[in-house]
């Protein structure tokens, strides 16, 4: 899971907050697809590629592409040294596809926040229990901010 863009920092310690968090992993909730699979626009259209073969990315592309890939396609240089590079219609892009299992996903409720690793978790196996649980929580923190 990716660090969040911002954090606003607690003002009370760890232990006394508590963490709702609905999670469906990839690894657990998603499987490889075809391009057909999710009606890829690249395979059905074509797609463009500039490469810079000056960067070591840029080599290792232009050599996996021209040697391993088995993509047809027509190479332009550009005025400023890098490759265009016009992938046909109907071929397998270089995406990795994945379509979802429409497995549930999981509702996790756990004493402490991301200060406190580890700790013990509780799943909830429906929705509607987690929601009422969260809005339960958030009833309680509402009466003790308006008691002051």
């Amino acid at each position: 899971m990716g660090r969040p863009l911002f954090r606003v920092e607690p003002k009370m310690p760890a232990q006394h907050m508590q963490t709702f968090k609905v999670t469906a992993p990839i690894s657990t909730h998603r499987r490889p697809a075809t391009c057909e699979e999710v009606d890829c626009a690249h395979q059905r259209d074509g797609w463009k590629m500039i490469i810079d073969q000056s960067t070591d990315l840029g080599r290792q592309q232009a050599y996996y592409i021209k040697e391993l890939s088995g993509r047809h396609y027509k190479a332009t240089r550009l005025e400023d040294g890098r490759f265009e590079l016009i992938f046909t219609a109907g071929q397998k892009c270089f995406a990795q596809h994945t379509v979802s299992l429409e497995r549930e996903a999981n509702y996790l409720v756990k004493r402490g926040d991301y200060r406190l690793p580890g700790g013990t978790v509780r799943r909830h196996t429906r929705a509607e229990d987690w929601v009422e649980e969260f809005s339960e929580h958030q009833d309680k923190l509402k009466t003790i901010i308006e008691k002051g």
